[in-house]
C-alpha cells in the first residue's frame, strides 16, 4: 500500500496535469483526488473524460493512489462559492483520512494573478483540519505556455481546460471565449 506524502488536488486541466507530472518524476509518493465540482460553470462532465484518460496514462509512469469525490454548489443569486474553497475543504478532509500527507499541490502556476486573497482563505481552510499542512506548488515558477511545452504532445491533448463547455448532443467543445480558451489559443498559435 501507498503511503503518499503529497496530495494533489487534480482537475485534469493543464495547470494540475503539469503539476502531476513534475510530481511523479520526484521520489515521494504522490495521491491525486479529483473533486467532481457541479456548480454553474458545468465542467464536471467534460472534466470527467480528461481526468480518466490522464490517470490512465500517468499511472503507466509510475503507480500512485488517486480518489474522487462528488460536490454540488448550486448558484444563490448569482453568487457561488470559490472553487478554491471547496478544494481546500475536500484537501483537509483527505488530510485528516490519510496522516501520511505533509503537503498539498496545488497547480497554481506563474500566470495566475489577482487571486491572492482567495488563495490565502483557501490555505486557512486547509489548515483548520491540520495547521502543519504546506501547501506546494510543482508549477508556480512556470507559465501555461512553458507547462504546454513540458507536457508530452499525448498528455496535453488529454487536458481538460475550458471554463465554460459547450455540451451538443454527445460531443463537448471548448467555448473558444472564456480566458482559459482564449489564453490557450495563444500558446496554441505560438507553438503548433
Amino acid at each position: 500500500m501507498i503511503k503518499p506524502k503529497i496530495l494533489i488536488m487534480f482537475s485534469g486541466g493543464l495547470d494540475s496535469t503539469g503539476a502531476l507530472w513534475k510530481l511523479l518524476h520526484s521520489k515521494e509518493e504522490i495521491h491525486a483526488h479529483h473533486l467532481y465540482l457541479v456548480n454553474k460553470e458545468n465542467r464536471a462532465k467534460a472534466e470527467d473524460k480528461a481526468v480518466r484518460d490522464i490517470i490512465e496514462y500517468c499511472k503507466k509512469i509510475r503507480d500512485f493512489s488517486y480518489s474522487e469525490s462528488y460536490h454540488e454548489c448550486p448558484s444563490y443569486n448569482g453568487n457561488f462559492m470559490w472553487d478554491s474553497d471547496i478544494y481546500n475543504f475536500i484537501a483537509g478532509t483527505i488530510c485528516l483520512s490519510l496522516r501520511s500527507i505533509k503537503e498539498v499541490a496545488i497547480g497554481r502556476t506563474k500566470s495566475d494573478t489577482g487571486i491572492e486573497r482567495r488563495a490565502d482563505r483557501g490555505t486557512k481552510i486547509l489548515q483548520t483540519f491540520d495547521p502543519d499542512i504546506k501547501k506546494i506548488y510543482p508549477v508556480g515558477d512556470m507559465t501555461k505556455e512553458q507547462i504546454y511545452q513540458m507536457l508530452p504532445e499525448e498528455l496535453r491533448i488529454l487536458t481538460w481546460s475550458c471554463r465554460t463547455p459547450i455540451y451538443d448532443k454527445d460531443e463537448i467543445k471548448n467555448c473558444e471565449i472564456c480566458r482559459t480558451c482564449k489564453e490557450l489559443s495563444k500558446i496554441k498559435g505560438k507553438i503548433n
